[in-house]
Formats: C-alpha cells, sequence, structure tokens
C-alpha cells in the first residue's frame, strides 16, 4: 500500500530580513505541489532525495523506532516546482516526505513541529505551516502568526539561472549585510502584517517591494528596476522575490488581467533573461487545506 504526502511551493518570500537580531522570513504557498509517495518493499529500494530520505529517518528518530526499520520503505518524490530558483523546492519535498511518514506510521505532528524536524535538515521555509507567519527558517520556530490573504495571483518570472540558498547563506559577511537593512525590513514586516490583516494588497506589495530592494545588497536581480516600473505601469500591487533565489514576483488581484501584464514583460529585453513567465494562485491556508485534500482524495 502506498501513502502520500503534499507540499506546495512558494514564489520567494513577501519579506526577509533581520528582526532583533534573528533571521525572520514570511513566503506564500501557490499552486504548484511536491508529492512524496511511500512504499513497503523487500526489493528495489528507492532512496528518494538525499535531504528526503533525511525527513523520513527523523521522524522514525522523533517516535523512538529504530530507523533499520525504515531500510524496507522505498520513497518517490513527483514535483512541479521549479528547483534551485528560490521556490522553496527542497522545504517542499522535505515537508511532503514528512507527512507521508506520518501517514505510514499512524501518526500525527503538528505543522510546528514539522517545521522544527524540517530546519535541523536544512533552513527552511515557512510553507510547512498553513498560516502565514513571521518566520525563522534557521530554527524552524515561528514569531508572530499573521492573516491570510485571499483573492491574489502572482506572475513569476523565472530564468535560466538556479541559485543554491547554501551559496548566499555561505558569504561570510552574510548577517552583517543583513543587519545594514534591518530599519527598511522591520518597516516591511510592519506593513506586511497590516496589510494582510486589512486584506489590502496595497500595503502588501509595498511590503515586498521595500524588502526587494533591500535585498540587492545580497543578490542582485538582474531587470529588477525595469519590472518595478512595469509593474506600477500595469497597475499591479508590488514586486516580491526569492531572497536567496533568481525568481520575481509581480503581486495581483485575482480578477487582473495579467495576460495585459505578460505582453508588456515579453516586449522588454527583460524576457531574455526571463525565458519563464507563468502565473499562480496565491493560496490562503483554507482554501490549501482543501486542494491538498482533494489531490490526496485522488491519489488514493
Amino acid at each position: 500500500m502506498k501513502v502520500y504526502g503534499i507540499c506546495p511551493a512558494s514564489c520567494g518570500e513577501f519579506v526577509q530580513g533581520i528582526l532583533e537580531d534573528e533571521e525572520y522570513l514570511s513566503s506564500y504557498a501557490i499552486d504548484m505541489f511536491s508529492i512524496a509517495s511511500l512504499e513497503e518493499k523487500q526489493i528495489n529500494i528507492n532512496l528518494g532525495p538525499n535531504k528526503s530520505r533525511k525527513a523520513l529517518e527523523k521522524v522514525f528518530e522523533r517516535f523512538n523506532i529504530p530507523l533499520k526499520e525504515s531500510k524496507n520503505i522505498s520513497l518517490y518524490i513527483k514535483s512541479n516546482i521549479p528547483v534551485g530558483k528560490g521556490m522553496a523546492s527542497s522545504t517542499a519535498d522535505i515537508g511532503a516526505t514528512i507527512r507521508a511518514t506520518l501517514s505510514l506510521m499512524n501518526k500525527d505532528l503538528s505543522n510546528e513541529e514539522i517545521s522544527l524536524i524540517a530546519s535541523e535538515i536544512e533552513p527552511t521555509d515557512s510553507i510547512l505551516l498553513y498560516e502565514n507567519s513571521i518566520f525563522n527558517p534557521v530554527n524552524g520556530r515561528v514569531k508572530k502568526y499573521l492573516s491570510a490573504l485571499e483573492d491574489a495571483k502572482v506572475i513569476i518570472l523565472e530564468p535560466d539561472e538556479v541559485l543554491e540558498t547554501s551559496i548566499i547563506r555561505s558569504n561570510p559577511n552574510y548577517l552583517d549585510i543583513k543587519l545594514e537593512n534591518r530599519a527598511v525590513i522591520n518597516q516591511s514586516f510592519d506593513l506586511l502584517e497590516e496589510g494582510l490583516k486589512e486584506n489590502d494588497l496595497s500595503l502588501i506589495g509595498k511590503a515586498c517591494t521595500l524588502s526587494s530592494l533591500a535585498n540587492e545588497n545580497i543578490h542582485k536581480k538582474p531587470y529588477l528596476n525595469e519590472i518595478l516600473e512595469i509593474s506600477n505601469k500595469m497597475g499591479a500591487y508590488g514586486v516580491n522575490i526569492a531572497h536567496s533565489g533568481t525568481v520575481i514576483g509581480i503581486l495581483l488581484h485575482k480578477n487582473m488581467d495579467h495576460e495585459r501584464i505578460i505582453a508588456n514583460l515579453e516586449e522588454s529585453s527583460l524576457s531574455n533573461y526571463y525565458k519563464k513567465v507563468h502565473v499562480s494562485k496565491i493560496m490562503g491556508h483554507k482554501e490549501r487545506e482543501e486542494i491538498e485534500w482533494n489531490m490526496l482524495k485522488t491519489l488514493r
């Protein structure tokens, strides 16, 4: 019998930076997914991706089950999330694997506990939580829960270029540079919290844009100013980035004409770099739960 776990992607983060001398981020879930499937087998065991295998083993350790009992579990990952672009592909694989492992073992953990396990493998993302939050990616702890974002979508500009999070973090000056942005990041988190509370895309977009521009001293995004100019001209609400990745998102209300904006983007020289442009729904936690539940029913 196969069991499954699901976790979505994110198009980067609303905001990411230093608060009170610790790193925090707030990301959002979009309708792209990693699906982990587990099956007990005697032969032809597929170990799956290394990080996901570690996640499986950590769940066994969490419940004091000998690791030898995990050796006959075959792990497969199916995902439509781009890798190395800052869309939380690793976090999604790890989260999906943890949930599948819990299903196999008929055990349960809170989303907060799942985040803690994931953070032991690598710096993680807040999409393991169903609610928006201000979240520490290094230790997997929640500083504060935020309101849901309803009725929004994002145009994703995706280049061929990939960037591993570990490369950004390996810079010996990483935290010092982040500290330089502390004032604007505080402002960005405040705007984000207010915007989510009021479901005000203008405030949310402003928060994202401020954080995106602040991050230029850490990792420059080609054509960011041009994308901001088109976003403003076309009436979009703001631009967010993958702070340690390569994708850029343009935030829209769900009823806005994204095809008109994409046409403008494709007419610009930036299309030579951002060769793939696509649209995703931003999921509030209730909508996400419903979508994932329906996916699981289909898989079973």
